[in-house]
């Protein structure tokens, strides 16, 4: 059985603590952006847990992540776990060079962004961006996550685990 259901997280009521803004409270579902350190250590059953405390019941639409190692493997295999739909988005190295981690964050929000408007039409959608500790290519995500608030037509919202 998966931890999360269609039918269950659109049927059940939302939680008082809802991670959104209390104006954006009414979103039942979420595209999730999660990244973190290649040297992050954390099982897949770990950052499962936090996943699904991050997203507090909600339905996930899609798990997007940048298929490095550490953390994106970590993402990968937890999102599987949940029974989440989870799509890597790698970064293009050899086209990018040392810009390519800033420029796959980038692409991985608008992709992000662009899923949530369309699951919208149907259902209230937003996007988490899930940070777990990492050093400057999370900061990056960060960094251009908290840019996207207010500037778009969804709610963005943004929880830093490295800060907890």
């Amino acid at each position: 059985m998966h931890l999360l259901s269609s039918g269950a997280a659109s049927a059940a009521p939302m939680p008082p603590h809802c991670l959104l803004p209390p104006a954006h409270s009414h979103c039942r579902a979420l595209v999730v952006v999660a990244g973190g350190g290649r040297d992050l250590d954390w099982s897949p059953i770990r950052v499962a847990t936090a996943l699904r405390h991050a997203t507090d019941g909600r339905l996930v639409q899609l798990l997007l992540h940048g298929n490095a190692r550490g953390a994106d493997r970590a993402i990968d295999a937890a999102g599987l776990r949940l029974g989440w739909p989870v799509e890597a988005i790698p970064a293009q190295w050899a086209r990018y060079g040392p810009a390519a981690g800033p420029v796959r964050n980038g692409q991985m929000l608008r992709r992000a962004s662009e899923e949530a408007a369309a699951y919208g039409r149907i259902t209230p959608t937003g996007v988490l961006v899930v940070a777990f500790p990492g050093r400057l290519g999370t900061a990056s995500l960060l960094q251009q996550a908290r840019r996207l608030q207010g500037r778009l037509p969804l709610p963005v919202e943004v929880l830093d685990l490295g800060e907890a």
